[in-house]
């Protein structure tokens, strides 16, 4: 494919150039968290992306240096009567599609956090500006980060991922500590990011297409994470369920929505 072509999107810049695709979650106002729109648009993307014989491989991105994600738009959640009732993610997050086993990169350009850790274990490499940090917010505000840190701990050390779980907003891992655990591969400063993205991307992209898909469907199966799409699902349901109209859980909305730390009750 010579040439960039650019589709326009609401909530993602989605551009196309010399085999990869280019996805930038553009939402910077907003931390670049998902809402409905952005998770649906990001699911027809990624159909877009998997169907396109012309595509050969992934680089996803935040836009902005602040932000990379921040998880769910907590105001489409606290607006949303049915998230309210049962604790139903509005935004719906749109997993990696199955079969989609073109290589992925994701870029992350500023802070990660809550939902947005999903972008990281569902790809195959991740990179990160200098400055990026990583936490999970869930139990700080009173909610269960089930598909989260389940995906996290086929990226960290157990130990690592449940301290991240249960640790809440206290326990943030900067970039240098993510490369040592190996959450992500490499580090460069901000403005080498997409570029350095790229290089890698060019460089398995030398490799025999087949054979790199190939060995990426391997690991992701042999590695349990087309479980983790599925199943977490049913657990999430399972686990999380109980949680949503407890005192505790409103207490948590509350609390984060006054900028006080929450009185928790454990009922």
């Amino acid at each position: 494919m010579e040439g960039k072509v650019t589709m326009a999107y609401e909530t993602i810049i989605y551009e196309k150039k010399n085999r990869i695709a280019y996805v930038t979650l553009n939402r910077p106002q907003r931390g670049n968290s998902f809402n409905s729109v952005l998770c649906q648009e990001q699911a027809e993307v990624f159909e877009d992306i998997k169907n396109d014989d012309n595509i050969w491989g992934i680089i996803l991105t935040g836009a902005g240096d602040r932000f990379f994600s921040t998880g769910i738009d907590q105001r489409e959640a606290a607006d949303s009567p049915e998230f309210r009732a049962r604790g139903v993610n509005p935004a719906n997050f749109a997993d990696r599609p199955d079969g989609l086993w073109k290589p992925y990169i994701v870029a992350i350009n500023g802070m990660c956090c809550g939902g947005g850790v999903h972008y990281i274990w569902q790809s195959d490499i991740a990179i990160a500006a200098e400055h990026a940090t990583f936490f999970d917010p869930h139990v700080t505000r009173g909610w269960v980060p089930v598909r989260e840190m389940l995906g996290m701990a086929t990226r960290m050390p157990f130990g690592v991922a449940m301290r991240m779980a249960i640790m809440g907003t206290s326990e943030r891992i900067d970039a240098k500590r993510a490369l040592e655990l190996g959450l992500v591969t490499e580090l460069v400063p901000y403005e080498r990011l997409i570029p350095r993205a790229t290089e890698i991307m060019e460089q398995i992209l030398e490799q025999s297409p087949l054979a790199v898909r190939a060995i990426i469907e391997t690991m992701h199966r042999g590695m349990g994470l087309e479980y983790h799409y599925r199943m977490e699902k049913e657990m999430g349901e399972l686990i999380r369920q109980p949680t949503q109209n407890t005192e505790d859980r409103k207490e948590g909305s509350r609390a984060f929505a006054e900028k006080r730390k929450p009185v928790w009750k454990a009922r």
